[in-house]
């Protein structure tokens, strides 16, 4: 888990109109925008291949990087996986839920890992799990190069099939864990969540000290990132310094996150209010630079 108070997902988020969105920042702050990929910039469908990000989006997230604000993607996705359905738009990528991190270009110079993956054991928890799964047709084992996940999307009812094999899988690794997703269980080593990869890219690429981080996701694996970014976290650099940002939901179901909206349709609407914000901010700063030229001392 991230440092600091971890506490129960009791709270009822306040609603979001994405048109209104701008009504929620301000002009005195600088953001760093934190998105999820699957059920947030990309719609969720039963088979993960056949996520797309459309285009429009793509475009939308290039033009609001165009205005200087910093955009990061924070996902479950492999690095490689997550390269590919944002390109040709180059991002720092926290994939595989923080276990690969490229900060800010797609050469492999620039790529970390927040813990350490022994392999060897990887590989034999993907076997067993192979193995267990051979009795079912609705099961897709996921190979990741850092961690392995169990879907079941093509047949929910598997939940509790699927949970049972990834668990007595990890009896005998207790270096690993599992994570649960929409109709995923993945095993991943202990110590990296969704929050610690936001604090580790903050870490890394902060330059504002009134930095404003926004995260947006849909998943039970998003609860870390919300707590990390709306100050239930400390930095990762510095224990006195508090972060204080905001978690935005998509979805209605119980969540760390202060905010919500309904679904991927309202995410994108939210973005392209929060570039007409970015493009009102930008026309201000010009036109105070112009009067201030004009000025006579």
């Amino acid at each position: 888990m991230t440092s600091g108070r971890s506490p129960s997902i009791n709270r009822r988020p306040i609603y979001i109109p994405p048109k209104n969105f701008a009504d929620y920042l301000s002009y005195q702050q600088d953001y760093f925008l934190f998105l999820d990929i699957d059920g947030t910039l990309a719609d969720f469908t039963m088979n993960p291949k056949d996520s797309i990000i459309p285009d429009s989006t793509l475009i939308l997230l290039q033009k609001i990087q165009s205005h200087g604000v910093k955009i990061a993607v924070v996902t479950g996705r492999s690095l490689a996986e997550a390269r590919q359905m944002l390109s040709p738009l180059t991002l720092p990528i926290a994939a595989t839920h923080g276990l690969e991190i490229a900060f800010d270009d797609s050469s492999d110079t620039n790529e970390t890992n927040v813990v350490s993956v022994d392999i060897m054991e990887l590989a034999v928890i993907k076997q067993a799990i192979i193995q267990s799964c051979i009795p079912f047709d609705d099961f897709t084992v996921e190979n990741k190069p850092y961690s392995v996940a169990l879907h079941f999307r093509q047949n929910p009812a598997l939940f509790d099939e699927a949970y049972t094999i990834m668990a007595e899988t990890l009896k005998s690794h207790t270096n690993w864990t599992l994570k649960s997703g929409k109709y995923v269980w993945e095993v991943v080593p202990k110590g990296v969540n969704k929050g610690r990869a936001i604090l580790t890219l903050l870490d890394n690429m902060q330059s504002s000290e009134s930095l404003y981080p926004i995260f947006i996701g849909d998943d039970i694996t998003d609860e870390a990132g919300f707590v990390a970014v709306q100050g239930d976290s400390k930095s990762l650099a510095d224990d006195s310094q508090l972060i204080k940002g905001m978690g935005i939901k998509v979805g209605c179901e119980p969540t760390h996150a202060n905010y919500y909206v309904r679904n991927t349709h309202e995410v994108t609407v939210l973005l392209n209010s929060f570039l007409s914000f970015c493009q009102q901010h930008n026309t201000l700063v010009k036109e105070t630079v112009r009067v201030r030229g004009r000025r006579v001392i």
